[in-house]
């Protein structure tokens, strides 16, 4: 298969080098991925100011942009010759699970492969416990593992994306493919499962002023992880790899909603 790599946190990342190494010893891998640091930038895209794209070497390139404009440019461009099959973003350096999807940019690289017609799986690995020096600690984090599982299964995981067709419309939402684990040498077994809720708690925000200028900085609290069913989170702590399906498309109509009982005033 002919893949498209990226991610969030730039290219040469541990996460994304070890994703690169395991997909391709069975496939023809392409890698056009942010040249800083794009963690957060959910599915924000670049309108008017033009892209930087620097070529680093054969098949790969690096951008100004964030991970879903990394993704226009490989699919829409003629950059890569051949027909990108499907677009792997990660693997991320810390988890994306519940709502942590809504914010992340390996997530959204994901949804902009499946918008545009490319099934897209974002792949997220988590360090359990872990303190500052952890973080950047490079032998904490195991992300060959992870990464020979989404080599080993990556066919299967294409298919799970429900995915437009030449520009026809989809008869149902699309969909891309949340990949997270725990960082480990092995896991017992890969489970579908739902998505968590993430309550942010005691977040708070710094303003300072001088004159005129306002300065804001986000500070961010404790996150508590629930559960509504079996979710990404749970299989995790199990030291499961957690495999969930998460629209991309709008929704028009909710089935759990009967919207032909409600009448609005005018």
């Amino acid at each position: 298969m002919n893949v498209l790599v990226t991610n969030d946190d730039g290219y040469g990342e541990w996460g994304i080098e070890a994703v690169i190494e395991s997909l391709s010893k069975k496939h023809n891998v392409y890698v056009i991925a942010p040249a800083g640091n794009q963690s957060g930038k959910s599915h924000s895209i670049h309108l008017s100011k033009p892209l930087e794209v620097k070529k680093i070497t054969d098949g790969h390139w690096t951008t100004s942009g964030t991970p879903a404009d990394c993704v226009i440019t490989g699919l829409k461009s003629d950059i890569i010759k051949e027909k990108i099959d499907v677009v792997v973003s990660g693997i991320n350096k810390g988890r994306n699970v519940g709502t942590d999807i809504c914010y992340s940019g390996t997530c959204g690289a994901a949804k902009q492969a499946v918008i545009q017609g490319v099934p897209g799986i974002a792949v997220s690995l988590h360090l359990m416990g872990c303190g500052v020096n952890d973080w950047s600690d490079k032998s904490a984090w195991n992300f060959k593992p992870l990464a020979d599982f989404v080599t080993n299964n990556l066919e299967t995981l294409a298919s799970l994306c429900v995915h437009t067709d030449e520009g026809k419309v989809c008869p149902k939402p699309a969909v891309f493919v949340n990949v997270n684990a725990i960082s480990a040498d092995s896991y017992s077994k890969a489970e579908f499962t739902d998505v968590s809720f993430c309550e942010y708690c005691n977040d708070t925000v710094e303003f300072k002023q001088t004159g005129f200028d306002v300065k804001s900085l986000f500070i961010p609290g404790k996150v508590e992880t629930k559960s509504r069913t079996y979710s990404d989170w749970d299989a995790m702590l199990e030291g499961k790899i957690a495999v969930s399906r998460v629209v991309a498309e709008p929704v028009t109509r909710y089935d759990d909603v009967n919207l032909d009982s409600i009448s609005f005033s005018l």
